[in-house]
């Protein structure tokens, strides 16, 4: 592994453990075991590093939706899906749990952000248009419905750490993340058929019941 990969992997670790405000490039540089200006030769800044962090986030989550979801969407795919989309927020969790003042200090990174937040939604909105197709559920009523549930998944998904962040826990685990994705699902049982309801939670049971607290 070269040394660009590898202060991307001790980075993500840090801003992992300590938060997106608290890794910089000095401590960075001091743990990973190289000077500042090798640092520099790779990475300009901070912002530089998260960049190249948000850049896999990204790829891993355009994959997903490219790979997990086939149509016809059957149940099992359908909860592997989410479950998968919140081990990627997992394994960002810094990322998801600092957006707003990530975003904020780097414009770069909020174009790259906005435009994968306009690609997600369309992408999510079609998983529901297609779950209608295969007679797996209905549609709502409203004129924008199935827009509405496209992006308030995203919602969820994009919110979840911070949320459980300002609920007052000292940190977020992974059962955490198991619960964010049963929010999701109840988004849109109403919706569901209740047999496709029903295998698609068998999954998120089994799940969970491998992950005890």
């Amino acid at each position: 592994m070269g040394n660009r990969d590898r202060i991307l992997e001790l980075s993500l670790k840090l801003l992992n453990e300590e938060g997106a405000q608290a890794a910089g490039t000095t401590r960075i540089a001091q743990v990973l075991g190289i000077s500042p200006g090798n640092l520099y030769y790779h990475f300009r800044n901070r912002e530089a590093i998260v960049r190249g962090l948000f850049a896999g986030l990204e790829a891993e989550f355009r994959a997903m939706m490219v790979d997990d979801v086939v149509p016809p969407i059957l149940p099992e795919r359908f909860a592997a899906f989410y479950l998968r989309s919140f081990d990627v927020a997992w394994n960002y969790r810094f990322f998801f749990g600092g957006l707003h003042h990530l975003l904020r200090q780097d414009e770069e990174l909020a174009a790259s952000y906005r435009q994968l937040q306009a690609w997600a939604i369309d992408e999510l909105e079609g998983i529901v248009r297609q779950l209608v197709k295969d007679g797996s559920m209905e549609k709502p009523r409203s004129k924008n419905g199935l827009r509405s549930l496209g992006l308030n998944t995203w919602i969820i998904w994009m919110n979840w750490i911070r949320f459980v962040q300002i609920s007052g826990r000292d940190q977020v685990t992974r059962d955490d993340m198991i619960e964010g994705v049963g929010q999701i699902f109840d988004l849109l049982v109403p919706y569901l058929d209740p047999a496709f309801e029903k295998a698609a939670r068998r999954v998120l049971t089994r799940e969970l019941r491998s992950n005890p607290t």
